[in-house]
């Protein structure tokens, strides 16, 4: 929403000791408008009130602008100032382009104004007619023309919802903001927006390959990302929450996801609170839109994602050598373990969803029964190991290809700022001291973006010097050393080497034998 900069009326001009006040709010037919090139709404609306003024000759003393768009009255700051001062009996009456504009939302807002209004005999001023709260009739045509426009608010918020729906499903974009990697555009002779890879798109290719392809955390990716000079949309560097987010977002895939977050109202401390919890029934759909990121490269990240280091504090240690790795076959989430040591009993997985009746088993025969599983596993099925890894490998050489492709795209552009800050130089735009300032930050994160490129280059050079030297580990023997290890986290960390994850379903019969 913009801010009113610039008024039709002189605040210089308003009578102090006026007795009548302006009210001014867009709606959102006038936010539609104005995107469209129609003007400034609270301006015009302005010039027509002032206009109505002179004509009655009331005496204006104060304009109150609301500048921000919001359903109730705790959300628009102006209106509870009007409210408050009509409460007082400040003004005789005040003007307003249409009675929806005092109170649209919710029932309980318009019987607000209506009362206010009432009690302090204040009269309602529009173009079409003037209404006296304290009159038999007007009151009628008030409290009528309040719940239609009510009703008319409700009608218009459905519509528009539908129309939501539609263009997501249809593949269109239709948040405000496009995500980072993408312009958001119009589409070419239909209605709607899209998406539009631009410069950013660089940055994402280089975080998932990070995540995906050189073993390191989302944190690690975070850190490499601000050393590397690579900026973020806003900030000055990445946080873990903003590289989370994209690393989770399949908008990347080309997809549109919509509904993840809806909005649910609910009462807190006696106010009516929006929150936005997380949706499981939400819209994804393919998207009209060009990937950033290929299909291979999304899923080795999701599955990486899926298997987030378990919850264990700074001054714990893991205690479960299947943690993680163990999932409900009824319900999907993870089995956890639970010990018994008060009891001398022997510890079991059990699912902890209260709605899931999956019965859980003792740890030591899920352990026994996942170990011979990947034991049958490996005799059954001849693992060409040597062409897994090369593969494996090739995709690590493509990875850095295509980031230094990315962070050479990142110079360019950083080149082409610096050149055009010498260009400001000489035309004048610029002066001695904002050259100064600009091309030394410019020129600062070059270099940084140049020294990874170099790195990266030397990376490159070692892979491919060690493709035709990869070792064939003798995977039948991994399991051999299993029961070597000393720490459930090393058997952990070797069961993940091998093991994405195992699903386990257990009924009441099954729970009466052994198992």
């Amino acid at each position: 929403m913009k801010e009113i900069t610039k008024s039709y009326a002189d605040e210089s001009i308003l009578n102090t000791l006026g007795e009548y006040a302006i009210y001014l709010r867009k709606s959102r037919t006038d936010i539609e408008a104005e995107s469209k090139g129609e003007g400034e709404t609270l301006a015009r609306h302005e010039h027509i009130l002032i206009d109505l003024a002179n004509k009655k000759g009331l005496k204006i003393g104060k304009i109150y602008r609301e500048i921000v768009s919001g359903e109730t009255i705790e959300a628009r700051p102006e209106m509870q100032k009007l409210l408050s001062d009509v409460k007082q009996g400040k003004w005789k009456g005040v003007l307003v382009i249409e009675l929806e504009r005092l109170a649209r939302g919710e029932t309980m807002d318009q019987g607000l104004v209506s009362k206010a209004f009432k009690i302090s005999n204040t009269k309602i001023i529009t173009p079409i007619k003037t209404y006296d709260p304290n009159n038999e009739f007007d009151e009628e045509y008030f409290e009528f023309g309040l719940f239609m426009s009510r009703r008319e608010y409700k009608v218009i918020n459905r519509r528009l919802q539908r129309g939501r729906i539609m263009s997501v499903k249809e593949g269109k974009y239709v948040g405000s903001v496009a995500p980072f990697g993408y312009d958001r555009v119009k589409i070419k002779g239909d209605k709607g927006y899209t998406l539009r890879k631009n410069i950013e798109s660089n940055t994402v290719k280089i975080m998932y390959n990070l995540y995906a392809y050189d073993d390191l955390s989302i944190g690690d990716v975070t850190r490499k990302l601000n050393k590397m000079g690579l900026k973020p949309r806003k900030n000055n560097e990445w946080s873990v929450a903003t590289v989370k987010d994209i690393l989770a977002n399949p908008v990347y895939i080309g997809k549109i996801k919509w509904n993840v977050r809806k909005v649910v109202k609910i009462y807190k401390n006696e106010k009516l609170i929006s929150t936005r919890p997380r949706n499981n029934d939400y819209i994804l759909v393919d998207g009209l839109h060009e990937p950033i990121i290929d299909q291979k490269t999304w899923e080795i990240v999701l599955a990486k994602r899926s298997l987030n280091s378990p919850p264990v504090t700074h001054h714990k240690v893991i205690q479960n050598p299947l943690c993680g790795l163990i999932i409900c076959a009824k319900c999907g989430k993870k089995m956890k373990r639970r010990s018994y040591s008060k009891y001398s009993k022997e510890p079991t997985l059990y699912c902890d969803n209260p709605k899931c009746d999956n019965v859980g088993s003792k740890f030591c025969y899920v352990e026994e029964k996942v170990l011979e599983g990947l034991k049958k596993w490996l005799e059954q099925y001849k693992f060409d190991f040597k062409k897994y890894l090369e593969k494996i490998n090739y995709s690590k050489i493509e990875s850095i290809k295509e980031t230094i492709a990315s962070l050479e795209q990142e110079a360019k552009r950083e080149n082409d700022k610096l050149l055009n800050i010498f260009n400001f130089l000489e035309d004048g735009t610029y002066t001695k001291e904002m050259f100064k300032l600009r091309s030394e930050a410019v020129s600062q994160s070059l270099t940084q973006i140049n020294n990874s490129i170099k790195k990266y280059k030397i990376k490159l050079l070692q892979e491919e010097a060690n493709k035709n030297e990869i070792i064939v580990p003798h995977i039948n023997n991994l399991l051999d050393i299993y029961s070597l290890l000393q720490t459930p986290e090393e058997k952990n960390s070797l069961l993940k080497t091998l093991l994405t994850r195992s699903y386990i379903f257990k009924n009441r019969e099954i729970n009466k034998k052994r198992f």
